[in-house]
């Protein structure tokens, strides 16, 4: 059965043999893994992780893909078809049904272009203990999630994906090994989040600082961060305090500056009096 790819699902199918091959290499699927796999589509790469895995969890939106992913995956115990949206799922629910207890989490898939950048974003967010990540990507997003300071595609998911995991591109795909061929090439990345223990407050803060930070790129961060309703009043004394040049630019600041900007911004809040003011203290480390 031909299945025709559909532009609101952002489909391309992968169909070069040895890419897939390729990609099943970088995932090495090992016999106690417990693999989610994002836009199954017809099963080209659930067929070669199914029959490694201890559970496989294919997950596709599209329904006209449901009956051939079936026909595919017929006979292999370990798969599970789940026809939903990955962003509708509840992961940890879907996790304790089909997982085990400390069993390797690992997700995988060939991202749909449209929303890629914001299912990584709720899987970095999720709070569960994954692995590792091993996505297909339009070039250019992969670009964005590794992009270093100072380069026109490092932005606020450079910082938010960095912080919150290892990030690596591997290798590109070129656009002849997709039906249909699309406008760009592709690029395989792997995150390893890093799981480690947060403080929910400076984690917001990262999130607020570095959104208001990049919402405008031309501007000085003293001036980005005056334009935030809750940031100006202490704009001009986060920085002093944080020991960061407000005349400094979003993408000149590094993920750890960030991070420490986050920090400063918590200890001022701690900080501040009963009626109001902000104590600032300067840096110290």
């Amino acid at each position: 059965m031909k299945i025709l790819a559909k532009k609101r699902f952002g489909q391309h199918f992968l169909r070069d043999t040895g890419i897939i091959d390729r990609i099943v290499r970088l995932i090495n699927p090992m016999p106690d893994d417990l693999v989610l796999e994002i836009g199954a589509g017809d099963g080209a790469l659930s067929t070669r992780l199914g029959s490694r895995v201890s559970r496989l969890l294919a997950v596709e939106v599209d329904r006209d893909c449901l009956d051939p992913l079936n026909t595919a995956l017929a006979g292999i115990e370990s798969a599970v078809i789940i026809g939903q949206d990955i962003l509708s799922l509840d992961l940890a629910d879907l996790f304790l049904k089909y997982g085990q207890p400390n069993q390797r989490i690992r997700i995988v898939g060939n991202l749909p272009y449209n929303i890629a950048s914001v299912i990584i974003s709720k899987l970095l967010h999720s709070g569960l203990a994954i692995s590792d990540m091993i996505f297909m990507l339009q070039l250019e997003v992969a670009q964005r999630l590794i992009a270093s300071p100072g380069t026109k595609e490092y932005g606020f998911f450079s910082v938010e994906c960095q912080h919150l995991s290892s990030t690596r591109l591997v290798f590109k795909v070129p656009a002849a090994c997709f039906v249909p061929r699309p406008q760009v090439v592709s690029a395989m990345v792997t995150l390893q989040p890093l799981n480690s223990s947060c403080d929910p407050v400076v984690e917001e803060y990262i999130l607020t600082l570095t959104k208001a930070a990049f919402a405008y790129r031309r501007k000085t961060l003293a001036n980005s961060l005056a334009q935030d309703d809750n940031l100006a009043p202490i704009a001009e004394e986060l920085l002093c305090a944080a020991g960061i040049d407000g005349s400094r630019r979003a993408e000149q600041l590094s993920v750890q500056e960030y991070e420490h900007l986050a920090r400063v911004r918590k200890h001022m809040g701690e900080s501040s009096g009963k009626d109001g003011t902000i104590q600032v203290r300067p840096r110290t480390d």
